[in-house]
């Protein structure tokens, strides 16, 4: 019998300049509390005491370095990290093995030395192809330059992803579907589309609560999503998770680790793991202060990741991980939903998102929620 399968998440906490839409934990070169060597040193010495920890029981099928903007470093240390996990870890042949990056960050150098160190997939934070979006966002880099780093990236790496974004303040219908078409021209393997979130402690939340920022109706937000949907369906991609798209086979292996609640260790500021039911962060292994979560917390993250999948929650898994079945613990929500066309099953043993559903998708985690 083989080892387990186990995703590794690498930080990057660096950016050039912080959108103004961001939450996550990142800091500009010029207020860092460390330099990036320092950061990678520590790094380094957590990827060496987690390969002592876990090694003999897991072997690495998909390594994540994301950010912040993780093509902002000097590519040396992001390979450098690349090659101490390789020797930490036994990483199989075919792992896939992503980056992050953003237009503005990268040349035709840094991506084939990227390349040469062994990553194989390449994310690009195009997010709009509209010179005005792309202010109000706080993005560095132009509409054209979003497209010409794709392109780079094409030439170089055998899967990329083209990350967009739905809902944006000075975004209408217009703009999203030309942007998108432009993206589809250029055909990635993968296509990732996020609906603006407004996250508190971020430039838009405060002007958003203050009303000096205007956003998209709501109306207007699905209609970009259904009619994108419709484009990049037409095109050949696979619609397999709520805002993700892909060319069958280069779904994002890591992320899917994710949403099926299968081992992942997250090494750097902030990245968080998840092994035999214990969350814990910024370290290689949980403490005795990290508990397994009770099985309230575990059946709630269950149905809000898995739900996300297009082809639905698995209740053959949840009857594995919680002895229970999925329809007699949740039944009375459930016929609800079901009766109101926001869930049904696409095949035995799942259950999903109609199409309407995905309209109303926090409404009904919360209805099922409630049942915990």
């Amino acid at each position: 019998m083989g080892k387990e399968k186990l995703g590794i998440y690498i930080h990057v906490p660096y950016c050039v300049r912080k959108c103004n839409y961001c939450d996550f934990f990142s800091q500009t070169f010029s207020r860092a509390e460390r330099s990036p060597a320092e950061y990678f040193r520590c790094l380094v010495s957590d990827i060496e005491t987690a390969g002592t920890i876990w090694r003999g029981r897991f072997e690495v099928d998909s390594v994540f370095f994301g950010g912040g903007t993780p093509s902002a470093v000097e590519p040396e240390l992001l390979c450098g990290a690349l090659d101490e996990l390789g020797h930490a870890f036994h990483i199989t042949e075919d792992a896939e093995i992503s980056l992050e990056a953003n237009p503005g960050t990268i040349s035709r150098k840094s991506l084939e030395a990227y390349r040469a160190a062994g990553f194989n997939r390449i994310s690009v934070g195009v997010q709009s192809l509209d010179d005005g979006v792309l202010r109000i966002m706080g993005r560095i880099h132009s509409a054209d330059e979003g497209l010409e780093a794709l392109k780079l990236a094409k030439s170089v790496f055998p899967s990329v992803n083209a990350d967009l974004m739905i809902g944006t303040p000075g975004q209408t219908l217009d703009i999203w579907l030309e942007g998108l078409k432009r993206v589809l021209n250029e055909e990635p393997q993968h296509l990732s589309f996020y609906s603006l979130q407004l996250e508190e402690g971020t430039p838009f939340y405060e002007e958003y609560r203050t009303g000096k920022l205007e956003l998209p109706a709501w109306e207007e937000n699905r209609e970009m999503y259904h009619r994108g949907l419709e484009l990049i369906k037409s095109a050949g991609y696979r619609h397999y998770e709520i805002s993700n798209a892909a060319k069958p086979g280069y779904e994002c292996r890591h992320n899917l680790k994710y949403w099926t609640m299968r081992p992942y260790l997250g090494l750097g500021r902030t990245a968080h793991s998840f092994i035999d039911g214990v969350r814990f962060a910024e370290k290689p292994a949980p403490g005795p202060e990290d508990a397994a979560e009770d099985r309230d917390s575990l059946r709630g993250d269950f149905i809000f990741t898995q739900l996300r999948l297009i082809e639905g929650l698995d209740e053959g898994f949840y009857e594995e991980l919680f002895g229970s079945s999925f329809i007699s613990d949740f039944a009375s929500p459930l016929w609800e939903l079901f009766a109101q066309d926001l869930l049904f099953r696409p095949s035995p043993g799942r259950v999903a998102f109609t199409e309407k559903g995905l309209d109303l998708t926090n409404p009904v985690m919360q209805r099922l929620l409630e049942e915990l």
